[in-house]
């Protein structure tokens, strides 16, 4: 079995003990080889220190098996995903940690707009575990080509946004772009839209000084105080690379992820008059509220895990998905885009909101969350979650729904929720509630507490 480097959304850690330019140059290898030596990659990186160390190597591993690579420079994780959906190319990396700190960074794979698969995943793995790899002769080695692909990418982005809503009569807008990829891509679109634009942490800088990457409250207090203290309609927030977009209202309150994704759902569903939302285990179900109450139907997933069911038959009929934080417009393309975000959602503050972010999210329901944890050793994690199950179902009556495909989550038929899933990297067991009320959630998070310390005791 080989070992396993791939997480939820590619490959992170730190630049000395996992996204070293060892493992580098053993992917760009690799992924030559999943392609026989033949064909186009593309390469982007973020705004990282470490992004042409890396780069270099990734590189040199693809010219050693006879693929050509267009080097995309710094370029955000959106449009180095859509260059992935030009024909004459087989695939798109980007060299990135997206959210993490300055001392990591990561590979992401795309192939048409999509994200690798766990399968092609895999080879990868076996094919660095096993140090099995396509080498090119002297006169097969591949070639380098540059080309900046961000007018070509903005242009589409701006094409689907006007099919969709209309241009901006210059509401002022304002956008923490974190000192990252994104820079140069998302004011020129809201621009573009006729917005009026103000940028706060707007010029790349791989050491983040302005705020740490995530776009949590916790890191964007000056994005908030200069909402709250300015007249903007809506403040948009970015990532390391472009692919998550937090929103901050005009009083400066954050808006909770699971809202946003509301926000779009509906529109979507609405536009195409029914549809499948795709979103992931961790989200609330407000989202079912939303979407049900206008003709479509949710499906979730596990984290991580939305790329496959977009792949088969039924994921043609998914017309929104999302994460937290990371959008994806499934009539324009199938990657996450914090990007296309931020443009349609300024577009739906002007147009729903009449210029007010907090007039457009008076439409969606606000109910109370919990996000906390327990810690679980890594080696009762197997019998931990199967026991929470059989002790927390019969606890609380009015079960509408348990969903197994990540942890375990009990939908009630009063619109609460509650998921328990053990982490994948840490010795910890997380659980997520969510209700309509605070009594209510209370109540659930007691219980589910209660119980998982108590099969926490019995297995310790």
């Amino acid at each position: 079995m080989s070992q396993k480097l791939f997480g939820t959304s590619g490959i992170r850690g730190t630049i000395i003990d996992k996204s070293t330019p060892d493992l580098a140059l053993g992917l760009g290898r690799a992924l030559g080889s999943f392609y026989g030596g033949k064909g186009v990659v593309g390469v982007g990186v973020d705004a990282r220190t470490s992004r042409e160390m890396l780069k270099s190597a990734l590189i040199s591993g693809l010219l050693s098996t006879g693929m050509h690579v267009v080097d995309l420079g710094i370029a955000p994780m959106p449009t180095v995903a859509y260059y992935s959906t030009i024909k004459e190319i087989s695939a798109t990396v980007i060299i990135t940690a997206s959210h993490n700190p300055p001392t990591d960074n990561g590979f992401k794979f795309f192939s048409s707009g999509r994200e690798f698969i766990r399968s092609e995943e895999e080879f990868l793995e076996n094919s660095i575990q096993n140090k099995q790899y396509k080498v090119a002769s002297w006169d097969k080695i591949g070639q380098i080509t540059k080309k900046n692909i961000r007018l070509d990418y903005l242009s589409d982005v701006k094409k689907f946004l006007l099919s969709r809503g209309e241009l901006s009569k210059g509401t002022n807008v304002l956008v923490d772009l974190a000192n990252g990829a994104a820079t140069d891509y998302t004011p020129e679109l809201l621009a573009d839209l006729g917005f009026s634009v103000t940028t706060m942490n707007s010029h790349q800088d791989g050491h983040f000084p302005g705020r740490p990457p995530e776009p949590s409250p916790r890191n964007l207090g000056d994005a908030m105080k200069m909402a709250a203290e300015s007249d903007f309609a809506v403040t948009m927030c970015h990532d390391g690379d472009g692919d998550r977009l937090a929103v901050i209202d005009e009083a400066g309150e954050f808006i909770d992820q699971n809202r946003v994704i509301a926000v779009f759902a509906r529109d979507e569903v609405e536009r195409n008059g029914g549809g499948i939302v795709l979103t992931s285990i961790d989200t609330s179900s407000v989202i079912d509220e939303i979407v049900n109450a206008v003709g479509g139907s949710v499906i979730r997933m596990p984290l991580g895990s939305l790329q496959e069911f977009l792949v088969t038959e039924k994921g043609k009929d998914v017309i929104f998905a999302s994460e937290p934080w990371k959008p994806i417009f499934a009539k324009f393309g199938w990657w996450m885009d914090g990007i296309t975000g931020a443009g349609r959602f300024a577009q739906l503050v002007d147009e729903l909101g009449e210029g007010s972010c907090m007039k457009l999210m008076e439409t969606i329901p606000k109910y109370p969350i919990l996000r906390d944890f327990v810690s679980c050793p890594d080696k009762i994690k197997q019998t931990f979650l199967p026991r929470v199950k059989e002790l927390l179902i019969p606890e609380i009556d009015g079960v509408e729904q348990v969903l197994e495909v990540d942890g375990v989550r009990v939908d009630y038929k009063d619109g609460s929720y509650v998921l328990i899933r053990v982490s994948g990297t840490e010795p910890k067991a997380r659980f997520y509630v969510g209700a309509k009320s605070q009594q209510a959630l209370d109540k659930i998070a007691a219980v589910a507490k209660k119980i998982m310390e108590q099969v926490l005791d019995e297995l310790k």
